[in-house]
């Protein structure tokens, strides 16, 4: 009897130890499986935050082995995979700029050389004719211009690499920094007045096409080492036949950025070379004023329109109060007025009103001169465009003397 009473305890104590253990480890699995589907489920969510900017990445694995068209040779043997991991597989840490048609990543190559790559949004051209233009404009080459250096399609995705400049936009050295490190000199902003002139010009006159930028802005100007300015964005503008200029549509339906934009282009949306004239006008006042387009300097009370109705206001040595508070400009009232005169020629209403980019350039040059800056350039004239002859309000620039085109030869 009381072995069996004992051999039941032992067995109550065995089952309930059993219990315990069964409990433990099934707790733990639980616990194991609850862990699991927390990190599993924060996996997901981190996936898809990356979803938005670089999901288009993961349709290019496929297409590791294309080779990148680089521009006379540049890099021939690089392939799509390299440039994947120049850029982290173009990570969000490595965007260096975003605009209306796409960003900019800053890549690494194996060899330790900087490119950047920009990766173009919706683009609507056909995949030759994409090729037929940037092949066209991998050759363009001028000191004012960021160079492409080749371009990569990768299925309905299309990068193109340009050279990297680390300086900062000319938006951010007015804008967006301290005052202490804002451009100050008043030769200096007309230095890049007359860099950007300069590579406008470039781009209207000395090619078998005349290439419209559409979208000229501060943000578009990068600066070197040495201040010197280089234009951005016209890699993906398209190519116009100097005969048929006007015939030209906008890419992706975009206008630009707000505030440079020419006033025409709301009722004919078409790009033209007066249109990137006007948009340097604005460039210029920025410069002069160190306001945005869509904001007036010290505006009269209850007056609140843009830069140029407010400029358009004054007249005479009232155009001096409008000039940058932060600029230095002691004995440079007359180089001011004077480039004051270029701005308005160039943000004339009726685009036949305004100069060629090749009569703004000469004649900021001629408010440089005192300054040294050369009237000479690598660049030689087309015949075909002696017939962009200046327009009317050339007339309105100003007393300066204009440089006859042969100036501008080695």
């Amino acid at each position: 009897m009381e072995l069996c009473e004992k051999t039941a305890a032992d067995s109550c104590t065995f089952s309930v130890v059993k219990l315990i253990i069964l409990s433990a480890v099934g707790g733990s699995v639980v616990g194991l499986f609850a862990l699991f589907l927390f990190f599993f489920y924060r996996k997901r969510v981190a996936k898809k935050e990356e979803i938005p900017t670089n999901h288009w990445v993961i349709s290019i694995k496929e297409t590791n082995g294309n080779k990148l068209s680089m521009c006379e040779n540049w890099v021939t043997k690089m392939r799509l995979h390299e440039l994947r991991k120049a850029t982290n597989d173009f990570s969000n840490d490595n965007i260096i700029d975003s605009g209306i048609r796409g960003n900019i990543y800053k890549a690494t190559l194996s060899d330790g050389s900087l490119v950047a790559v920009k990766r173009l949004w919706n683009t609507q051209q056909s995949k030759t004719d994409f090729l037929t233009e940037l092949t066209t404009l991998g050759k363009v080459k001028h000191p004012n211009l960021v160079f492409l250096k080749g371009f990569c399609i990768a299925r309905n995705e299309k990068l193109l690499i340009y050279e990297y400049i680390p300086k900062r936009t000319l938006y951010q050295q007015l804008h967006q920094i301290e005052a202490n490190t804002k451009i100050k000199e008043w030769p200096l902003r007309l230095k890049i007045a007359l860099g950007v002139a300069r590579g406008l010009a470039w781009l209207h006159h000395n090619y078998k096409f005349s290439i419209v930028h559409r979208n000229i802005s501060s943000k578009c100007i990068l600066l070197d080492q040495d201040a010197e300015p280089r234009i951005s964005g016209f890699g993906y503008a398209q190519l116009v036949n100097p005969l048929d200029a006007h015939l030209t549509s906008f890419v992706n339906g975009q206008y630009g950025n707000v505030g440079y934009v020419a006033p025409e282009y709301t009722c004919v949306p078409v790009a033209s070379l007066k249109g990137d004239v006007y948009s340097f006008g604005i460039l210029l006042l920025e410069l002069i004023t160190g306001n945005v387009p869509t904001q007036e300097a010290n505006p009269p009370y209850g007056f609140k329109q843009n830069l140029v109705d407010w400029i358009a206001r004054l007249s005479g040595s009232s155009l001096l109060n409008a000039v940058d508070k932060s600029l230095s400009w002691i004995s440079c009232d007359e180089e001011l007025l004077e480039c004051f005169r270029i701005a308005n020629a160039c943000v004339a209403a009726v685009p036949e009103q305004r100069p060629t980019m090749l009569h703004v350039y000469q004649s900021i040059w001629a408010v440089g001169n005192r300054y040294g800056f050369s009237a000479d350039d690598e660049f030689e004239m087309q015949p075909n465009y002696n017939n962009h002859h200046p327009s009317n309000s050339m007339e309105q620039i100003g007393s300066q003397e204009i440089c006859e085109i042969h100036e501008l030869h080695d």
